[in-house]
């Protein structure tokens, strides 16, 4: 409120100056005797009167000139020639205006005055948008940019802002304009040019206008008419009372919008703008064209088109031609509108404006539509299309509201470095204007510091949240893995425990014993980590260290992994010296570290791949280097990894799955060991940890190497025994089922084995392909799989014509609803939480393998006519089917129709066809034919149509005795009997 107060003091101050500064300037120029001291004083004079008085402008300028010639001072005729060019611009003079700048450049360049460069460049700029040469301005402009920057001239740089900014709102490119608009005005503000700063506030309000914020643009349209009347910058007001016209006349408030557009004119009329008055003029036509008033509308448009070709507007003259042919096409003149737009079309190709060309090739359209010319008609529609596309796009008015209101907001937090204050001008005043523009530059900085501070207070609190909310997410990823990692080894622990509780007699065979034994030591592997992770945040993990054979200790945990090595052929390298090291140390917590990082490398490996242990004694403690050619970490990721519950790969897969403590809780124990933990990676080529812990040796007597047995891979897996699996050929129902854990895929096939024929596929891509080839009558298949999850085996089973049938149940460990909703919206037909009951399984299995042999039952049934939404499950099955019986009914009759006419219209293949006829009604295709005509010729023959002979003949049997044996084993009577 306070800074509200001083603006508006500063305001009335303002103006009082102003009007004592011309007088002043003028009792200075009385007294000047030398000309050169006179030509300065008109410059400052033309300064305060361009914008209020045209006239003493005029004056003041036009003596300039004859005194500038008088003498041979060239920067001052420089100066003249630019000032003169902004005179003759305010007039709509353009090419007067265009040659005076022209003339200002070129001595400017010739002298060597790049103050006069400058100013010159900033007239060609203005002078060659104002005649549409939007290229041309942008050229001189953007040249200008670089000079002012190096002059440090904060004035010319705003002013060179603005002007681009007005060519990206001519070609309708607001988010540009707008960023320029907002760059002016904020050196304006800060250098207290307040007539220039009230110039930036109206052409944003512009901007806003052109994008429909009207509300907005009333905003600045009026602080910068409350600017423009306290400090007398009547060219402003004009421009301030227009733009309103026009929003008023956007948001429907005709007669307010008629008296600001009059004043408007009444303003520009007394400055002697002529162009802007066609403007005015323009724009009461664009008023009455909303009252509904053309032929008053017509009239005003004509005045506007005739004030534009005086002073030479191509770019008003072609809107002038294109409003002016709306108002004939209202008026009911298609030959005047056609006329006027095609004119429109002429001027919009010569300056490149491309939505005028568009209306007008919109008003063509329907011009050449009410003539019955569609030839001439759907060109200027395609035209107009073309054009529409191109220019008016989302994303510009959308950038444009984003820049808005980044400026709204954080205007005050802008870090623009000042350039240098402007040369120092001669007169009386100086100081005190001095004074002036500095307590505003105070009193901006102050409040950008403020700003500053408020903001960096906003991004800490934001950052704060953030890492919360982070902090948050981790967690709970870190719980739905860790319940995953629980419900998984719970299922193959429960689902033996209630085999043996339904039979007692039959106990349990012995790899259930040990599939029970090696997921409840899972379970406890777990339980044992987090009840760590929890003594080590509460500091009440302690070191038990105790004397003993530090590689032996090593060696017998390695060699836990020996067979699973050689069950994936994974080359296992173990090197560790055979003798003996004694030292006291904490066997359990090395022991912990070693089974992590060795499970963390055999589960990230691939089968084939190479895992190598290295152990030595060095000067620095105990050195254990544990590597392996897996996948890598990217470089991005590593610094996390010993991060608790962080994961390399969040993914839906099993593929790269865990709990995310293993690693976190290994640095933990190293640490507490004294020791430190590194890895190294590059992705495709493998990891590296290494580990080293201060552990000093104990020398003993003598001793002798221990002979330790090292299991060759090789050899193990040479004798390990094999068991060869008999094919099953029992005619039962086939079950695909898609399971990578190996445990749960035995414990499932050995619930659902007495009942059906099982396959067995570790992920979904080969699940993918054994479904395609196997044909099953119903899929399994866990959710979380390497290569291919459950949930994109699923989708693409269910999309796929010649699988789409199949029913498929779901298996996952995660509980949570929306994973379910997730599974069941891919097309799964059904869908079970681990841990499940095996009984609740064989019974979902068995009422969907039903439910598909009912569907197919019903029909086989008798009736003639079959509705495909009753014997499918699926959208696409229906298609298929309602597909089938069409071809059928337009081909039956026809004898030489076969399961080969049937492909063809079908595109499917003979296999295809098959499979799925089977599928859908457990008839081949050729029995699907026979039947269809068969149970065709039983309606006909139940409405007595025709004789049985005819009616064999009308369905597509040339040989009588065949018909007569193929409708006896189906309905089980001859035809005439029926």
């Amino acid at each position: 409120m306070k800074y509200l107060y001083l603006l508006l003091f500063f305001l009335s101050v303002s103006s009082v100056h102003s009007q004592s500064k011309t007088d002043s300037l003028q009792q200075e120029y009385a007294k000047a005797r030398e000309d050169t001291i006179k030509i300065k004083i008109l410059h400052q004079l033309f300064s305060e009167y361009s914008g209020n008085s045209s006239n003493m402008a005029q004056e003041a300028i036009l003596e300039a000139m004859l005194l500038s010639e008088k003498t041979d001072v060239n920067r001052l005729k420089v100066t003249t020639y630019n000032h003169y060019a902004d005179y003759l611009r305010s007039q709509s003079l353009e090419d007067s205006a265009l040659a005076m700048s022209k003339n200002g450049f070129s001595l400017a360049k010739k002298i060597n005055y790049r103050e006069g460069v400058s100013e010159a460049l900033i007239g060609l700029g203005a002078s060659y948008w104002r005649k549409g040469n939007f290229e041309k301005a942008s050229e001189y402009l953007e040249e200008n940019i670089e000079l002012a920057k190096q002059l440090k001239d904060s004035s010319r740089l705003a002013k060179t802002y603005n002007g681009l900014a007005s060519i990206y709102t001519q070609k309708i490119e607001y988010s540009k304009a707008m960023q320029y608009f907002t760059l002016a005005s904020t050196l304006h503000k800060a250098t207290g040019n307040l007539r220039e700063y009230s110039k930036s506030l109206g052409n944003i309000g512009f901007v806003q206008r052109s994008i429909g914020n009207y509300e907005n643009a009333k905003n600045y349209l009026n602080a910068s008419d409350q600017i423009a009347e306290q400090t007398n910058f009547l060219q402003q007001r004009a421009f301030s009372a227009y733009n309103l016209s026009i929003v008023y006349r956007k948001m429907g408030e005709l007669d307010s919008a008629i008296l600001l557009n009059k004043r408007a004119i009444s303003i520009y009329s007394e400055l002697g703008n002529k162009k802007r008055v066609g403007f005015g003029e323009f724009t009461m036509g664009k008023i009455y064209w909303e009252k509904k008033d053309f032929g008053q509308a017509l009239n005003y448009y004509k005045k506007s088109l005739e004030i534009s070709r005086q002073v030479d507007d191509s770019v008003n003259i072609g809107h002038s031609y294109e409003e002016i042919a709306k108002c004939y096409r209202q008026l009911k003149n298609n030959n005047e509108a056609k006329r006027y737009s095609l004119e429109a079309i002429k001027v919009a190709e010569g300056i490149k404006l491309k939505v005028l060309a568009m209306n007008a090739h919109e008003i063509l359209t329907a011009v050449f539509a009410e003539e019955g010319n569609y030839e001439k008609a759907y060109e200027s529609l395609n035209q107009y299309t073309l054009l529409r596309e191109s220019i008016y796009t989302k994303e510009k008015v959308d950038l444009a509201s984003e820049i808005e209101a980044k400026y709204q907001n954080e205007q005050k937090t802008q870090e623009i470095e000042l350039l240098e204050s402007e040369k120092e001008l001669q007169n009386l005043q100086l100081s005190k204007r001095e004074n002036e523009r500095n307590a505003i530059v105070a009193f901006a900085i102050i409040l950008l510091l403020l700003g500053s501070l408020l903001y960096n207070q906003y991004r800490l609190k934001k950052k704060t949240n953030n890492e919360l909310r982070e902090l948050d997410k981790i967690k709970s990823n870190f719980f739905a893995n860790i319940s995953h990692e629980f419900r998984t080894p719970l299922t193959l622990i429960k689902g033996p425990i209630e085999q043996l509780e339904q039979n007692p007699d039959e106990g349990l065979p012995k790899e259930s014993i040990k599939m029970v034994r090696r997921n409840t030591n899972r379970v406890l592997q777990l339980v044992n980590q987090l009840l760590d992770l929890s003594k080590i945040d509460q500091g009440k993990l302690q070191l038990e260290q105790s004397e003993g054979e530090v590689y032996k200790c090593l060696r017998g945990a390695a060699s836990s992994f020996n067979s699973h090595a050689a069950q994936r052929k994974i080359d296992y390298r173990v090197q560790i010296p055979h003798e003996a090291y004694w030292a006291s140390f904490d066997r359990d917590k090395l022991e912990k570290i070693l089974y992590n990082l060795l499970g963390n490398a055999f589960k990230f490996c691939d089968d084939g791949a190479i895992i190598s242990i290295v152990a030595t004694a060095e000067q620095d403690g105990l050195r254990i280097t544990i590597s392996d050619t897996g996948p890598g970490i990217s470089e991005e990721k590593l610094p996390f990894i010993f991060d608790r519950f962080y994961q390399v790969q969040q993914e839906s897969t099993r593929e790269h799955e865990g709990s995310g403590i293993g690693l976190s809780l290994s640095k933990e124990l190293v640490e507490l060991m004294d020791g430190t933990i590194t890895a190294s990676s590059e992705v495709g080529k493998g990891t590296i940890f290494t580990v080293v812990i201060p552990i000093q040796k104990i020398k003993t007597g003598i001793q002798t190497p221990e002979k330790v047995l090292v299991p060759d891979n090789k050899e193990v897996q040479k004798t390990r025994p094999y068991s060869f699996e008999t094919p099953d050929s029992r005619n039962l129902p086939v079950v695909l089922l898609v399971e990578d854990n190996p445990d749960m895929s035995h414990f499932i096939k050995e619930q659902l084995q007495k009942l059906y024929r099982i396959h067995e596929a570790k992920n979904g891509k080969i699940g993918l392909e054994m479904a395609r080839s196997k044909s099953p009558n119903l899929i399994v298949t866990d959710v979380m799989m390497p290569e291919m999850d459950g949930v994109e085996l699923c989708k693409r089973l269910k999309s796929n014509l010649e699988t789409s049938h199949i029913p498929i149940v779901m298996l996952t460990a995660k509980a949570g609803i929306q994973n379910k909703i997730e599974g069941l919206e891919t097309g799964a037909d059904d869908y079970l939480t681990k841990p499940f009951e095996s009984q609740e399984l064989l019974a979902r299995v068995k009422n969907l393998i039903e439910q598909r042999k009912r569907l197919r039952e019903r029909y086989s049934k008798k009736q003639s006519l079959i509705d495909p939404k009753e014997i499918t499950v699926n959208s696409l099955d229906q298609n298929f089917l309602e597909q089938l019986l069409d071809v059928l009914e337009k081909s039956f009759s026809d004898p030489d129709f076969g399961t080969h006419q049937m492909q063809e219209a079908l595109a499917m293949s003979k296999t295809q066809l098959h499979r799925k006829t089977k599928a859908l009604t457990n008839e081949t295709p050729g029995e699907l034919l026979r039947n269809f005509r068969l149970k065709r010729a039983a309606q006909l023959l139940a409405k007595k149509a025709d004789t049985v002979t005819q009616i064999a003949y009308a369905v597509g049997f040339n040989n009588l005795s065949y018909f007569a044996k193929c409708f006896k084993e189906l309905y089980g009577v001859t035809p005439s009997s029926y």
